[in-house]
């Protein structure tokens, strides 16, 4: 080979090598164009439904970009509240009920061709729970609710609180949980409230509940504590002429002036309602039995003779629940 031909072959090696090295940055930087769309960039909101002046951060993350790269801008109205690099986080508290807060983000990921834009509406939202004992036992004239039992029925109630969307207006679907767990039962499109029968064994429910509306303008969650409680026997007197007198409790021990009185015993919050064939009543008089009055609830005294006391026992019970039980004492001086 010939000194000519080794230098044709040097210089076309030669160029073929600067060729490459020129060619390597542009296709580099081609393939670092990647289109990020919307759809990349996700968005998180703690809480998920927040409430008016609770505390609020919005999250940003994507698999497609590397976030802690890119430009970020936050603006709200016309104010600019953050910018800067992998700035994919923002906290705030919410306005009051009724008030929205906008935010548009601008996006422009490391080595991106364009900017993705995301707008997160913020619109706090109350709703509340209501609750109530449905087949809890209260006498009449007494001023407060039935206190749920072991073993009783409990109806739960969500009430939304806004101007655009009130309780029965609207269309909004629930989400009813029961201790973490999802009711599918109860949930659904306007089920607003939620029935369920108390644990035997637990000492509170809780009971969450998540409300959103169709048309997406309105959302919010609530988590309440359902406490148990015990049945109480209250002792009354029954005058022949005014009825019984829940204005004045017996006390657990009481004088009887009378040739004869009758007491009634009220078996405070016991699931009584709608179960009244299923409860059992007892009394005794000085630890003896005696058979069950014609009433259940009420008993008649006729001393034979003054002096002395007569202890009055009862006991009711559900048949059918093992701690659905009351009991009651009373000590009469004669």
């Amino acid at each position: 080979m010939n000194k000519v031909k080794i230098t044709k072959i040097k210089i076309f090696l030669l160029g073929v090598f600067i060729i490459g090295i020129i060619n390597i940055p542009y296709l580099s930087y081609a393939e670092t164009q990647i289109e990020i769309q919307e759809g990349d960039i996700n968005v998180e909101t703690v809480p998920n439904n927040p409430q008016p002046y609770q505390d609020v951060t919005i999250n940003l993350s994507s698999y497609a970009t590397d976030l802690n790269k890119a430009i970020i801008t936050w603006q709200s109205g016309s104010n600019t509240v953050l910018s800067g690099i992998g700035k994919t986080s923002y906290s705030f508290k919410a306005l009051g009920p009724n008030t929205t807060t906008v935010f548009d983000i601008n996006i422009t990921p490391a080595g991106a061709m364009s900017t993705v834009s995301k707008r997160v509406v913020i619109s706090p939202s109350e709703i509340e729970i209501m609750w109530e004992s449905v087949d809890g036992y209260t006498p009449p004239f007494y001023k407060g609710k039935a206190l749920p039992i072991s073993g009783g029925l409990i109806r739960a109630v969500a009430i939304p609180n806004t101007n655009t969307i009130k309780s029965g207006n609207g269309s909004i679907t629930y989400t009813w949980k029961n201790a973490d767990n999802t009711v599918l039962d109860a949930s659904g499109y306007n089920k607003n409230s939620y029935v369920f029968k108390n644990s035997l064994f637990d000492t509170k429910n809780v009971i969450s509940v998540i409300a959103q509306s169709v048309s997406g303008n309105y959302g919010a969650e609530n988590t309440i504590d359902i406490p148990v409680y015990q049945p109480k026997m209250v002792f009354y007197k029954k005058s022949p002429t005014e009825g019984i007198l829940y204005n004045n409790a017996l006390g657990s021990e009481s004088v009887m002036t009378e040739d004869e009185m009758t007491i009634v015993a009220e078996p405070y919050f016991l699931s009584i309602k709608g179960n009244e064939d299923k409860f059992t009543y007892g009394w005794k008089i000085n630890g003896a039995d005696i058979d069950t009055p014609l009433k259940k609830t009420e008993l008649t005294v006729r001393p034979t003779a003054r002096g002395g006391y007569a202890t009055i026992d009862v006991l009711i019970a559900n048949a059918n629940e093992l701690y659905q039980t009351v009991t009651g004492q009373l000590k009469l001086d004669l």
